[in-house]
């Protein structure tokens, strides 16, 4: 870590460990029946921030966050949504099945593998793996490389995309890399996994940064449609793993901090205003229940430290450190809002924090945001 941000890493690590339970990372230490569960996606990103951390605790907390998500892997291989460990129940979604966890998961066995130093359960798990791995695959569907993502399939659950979605090609990209580099370690067959990577960062390429003056990759397309906003995790994601150009990289890092309000990055960008014909379709996703994608709000251009973190990440990587810091410092800020703080994200017109308070993964986000990357701990080097 960098010990420039030292207090704020020391009370960031403290509300992680006030996340851990038996069973590995809950998604807040508030008690809401829904944050207290062992989520795929939550505790892997917390799982990088112990990792980066090399607290004891954190990562033993991870170990069992992986643990748990291996025993309650679905019969075709595919990794839930999250457990509720009280109850011994798993979701793999609700109104449609989530396709990112299965990702995640992958990314962070074999990333506790390597930073660790120690395969252990890089090799304990490896029948889940290849599961997962083999799963992934019977999901393109069309053997093309990429994933066909239905609406609400992955982390945005209550936005409008669905199709190939940039966020998920790019994290499997990741995966694969990761996958690749076990097997290499455990001296398995790793061919497949690395032709995978190969064949997904051709198409990345080729379909998700056109010949255009748009200054960041596609959030996505379908037939008959194409995406154009700016998507903020996928497009942090692709930076990290050095896809297009330097040059292409920058432009795409200025555009993040164009898009910034109170210094932290939003979910989605332009968010979708009540006069879109779009937003209607926002309003029927969610039939009855609460219209949580009002314009600033949640996924429709919330501004979530959780993301920030990853675009300080990348602002590192491409070494503008100024940018890096001054997002560090938002996401400081963001953290100290409200009643007890870490919110799950802010109002982008307001900066009023909203969601979940004493959320893990917006404490997560101040260890990813300060990680060095000389050492290669996340494999973005």
């Amino acid at each position: 870590m960098n010990n420039d941000w030292m207090p704020e890493q020391t009370t960031a690590i403290a509300l992680l460990k006030k996340c851990v339970i038996e069973a590995g990372f809950v998604a807040a230490a508030e008690n809401r029946e829904n944050y207290h569960r062992v989520w795929s996606r939550d505790g892997n990103i917390c799982g990088l921030a112990a990792l980066t951390s090399g607290d004891l605790e954190l990562i033993a907390a991870f170990k069992s966050t992986l643990q748990t998500l291996a025993q309650y892997q679905g019969e075709y291989g595919q990794i839930p949504s999250n457990v509720d460990v009280a109850h011994k129940k798993a979701s793999y979604g609700t109104d449609v099945g989530r396709v990112d966890p299965t990702i995640w998961f992958i990314i962070g066995v074999c990333l506790f593998g390597r930073i660790t130093g120690n395969d252990r359960l890089v090799n304990e798990l490896w029948e889940h793996l290849k599961k997962a791995h083999d799963l992934l695959c019977a999901w393109e569907i069309n053997n093309s490389g990429l994933l066909y993502i239905p609406q609400g399939g992955d982390w945005a659950d209550q936005f409008l995309l669905s199709g190939y979605l940039l966020y998920d090609q790019v994290l499997r990209l990741w995966a694969m890399k990761e996958l690749t580099a076990a097997a290499q370690r455990l001296k398995k067959e790793g061919e497949t996994f690395q032709q995978k990577a190969q064949q997904i960062e051709s198409v990345l390429s080729q379909r998700f940064f056109p010949e255009t003056r748009r200054p960041y990759f596609l959030a996505g397309y379908r037939p008959g449609a194409t995406y154009s906003l700016f998507d903020a995790f996928g497009n942090a994601l692709g930076c990290l793993l050095g896809l297009a150009s330097q040059e292409e990289r920058e432009h795409c890092l200025s555009f993040a901090e164009h898009a910034s309000s109170f210094q932290l990055v939003p979910a989605f960008f332009p968010a979708i205003e009540q006069d879109d014909p779009r937003y209607q379709e926002l309003i029927h996703i969610v039939r009855h229940r609460t219209l949580r994608n009002i314009p600033g709000r949640y996924h429709n251009g919330g501004l979530w430290p959780m993301i920030t973190g990853f675009w300080a990440l990348a602002a590192r990587k491409l070494e503008n450190h100024t940018l890096a810091d001054w997002w560090t410092a938002g996401i400081v800020e963001a953290n100290q809002k409200g009643q007890e703080g870490f919110y799950e994200y802010l109002d982008a017109r307001t900066g009023e924090p909203r969601g979940a308070m004493n959320q893990a993964w917006s404490a997560a986000a101040m260890i990813i945001a300060t990680t060095k990357l000389k050492d290669n701990l996340l494999g973005f080097s």
